[in-house]
C-alpha cells in the first residue's frame, strides 16, 4: 500500500507568494492615490478659504470708500472710508492702504504698521496687477480723473466732472481684484477674480462689473 502525501509543493507556495505580492502592490497603489486625493482636496479647500477671506475684506473696504488719495500702479491703493462717521471736508475717519508686496498683500490702517492680509501669492505676469480700474465710460480709470463729483476731501485728486452732484464718464466705476494664490502642494497657481462698485461716488449707472468670483 502507498502512503498519500498532503500539503503544497514548493512551486505552489512560490506562485501564491507572487500572487499575494501583486495584490498587495495594487492595494498599496490604491491607498496612496486615495491619500493624495485627500491631501489635494484639503489643500484646495484651505487655499479657497484664504482667498475668500482676503477677497471679502478687500471688497468690503473698497465698496465703502469715499475718496482715493493714491493708486500707485496696479498693486497699491490708499483711500478714505467711513464717510457717514465724519464731517465732509475733514481728514477725520479711517484710511486704508492695500499693497501687494512680494508674495503677500499688506493692509495698513491710518498709517500704522502694515499687517499681512494674505500670504502665499502666486506669480503675476507682465501687465497683471492686483487691481484693475474702470471708469464710468467703460475704459481705464486713472487717479487724476478723481473719485466722483462730490469728493472734496484733502489730499485727494480733484474731480474732473463738470458738475458737483452728478456722476460723469471719468468717475471711478469699478475696481477688479485679481488674486493669484500659489498652491502649497506645488500644484500651480489658482486665480480668483471679483469686481467691486464703490457706492459713495454718486454713480448709479455705467458698465457692468465682472460677474461674480471665480
Amino acid at each position: 500500500m502507498k502512503k498519500s502525501s498532503a500539503g503544497f509543493t514548493l512551486i505552489e507556495i512560490i506562485a501564491s507568494l507572487v500572487l499575494m505580492s501583486f495584490v498587495g502592490i495594487v492595494a498599496a497603489m490604491g491607498l496612496m492615490q486615495g491619500i493624495k486625493a485627500y491631501v489635494a482636496t484639503r489643500t484646495s479647500s484651505e487655499t479657497v478659504q484664504q482667498a475668500q477671506y482676503a477677497l471679502n475684506r478687500l471688497s468690503l473696504e473698497l465698496m465703502n470708500m469715499d475718496s482715493v488719495t493714491t493708486a500707485s500702479g496696479a498693486d497699491t491703493i490708499t483711500f478714505y472710508s467711513d464717510k457717514t462717521n465724519r464731517p465732509q471736508g475733514t481728514v477725520l475717519g479711517t484710511y486704508y492702504t492695500f499693497t501687494r508686496s512680494g508674495n503677500e498683500i499688506d493692509l495698513t490702517v491710518n498709517g500704522g504698521t502694515p499687517v499681512p492680509l494674505i500670504t502665499g501669492l502666486g506669480t503675476y505676469g507682465p501687465g497683471k496687477g492686483l487691481f484693475t480700474y474702470l471708469n464710468n465710460a467703460g475704459v481705464a480709470w486713472v487717479p487724476t480723473n478723481g473719485f466722483g463729483p462730490t469728493v472734496t476731501y484733502p489730499n485727494t485728486y480733484a474731480s474732473t466732472c463738470p458738475s458737483t452732484t452728478t456722476c460723469c464718464s471719468s468717475s471711478l466705476h469699478s475696481i477688479t481684484i485679481n488674486l493669484i494664490i500659489s498652491r502649497s502642494d506645488g500644484g500651480g497657481d489658482i486665480t480668483f477674480t471679483t469686481s467691486v462698485n464703490p457706492r459713495n461716488n454718486e454713480c448709479t449707472d455705467g458698465p457692468q462689473a465682472a460677474a461674480g468670483s471665480q
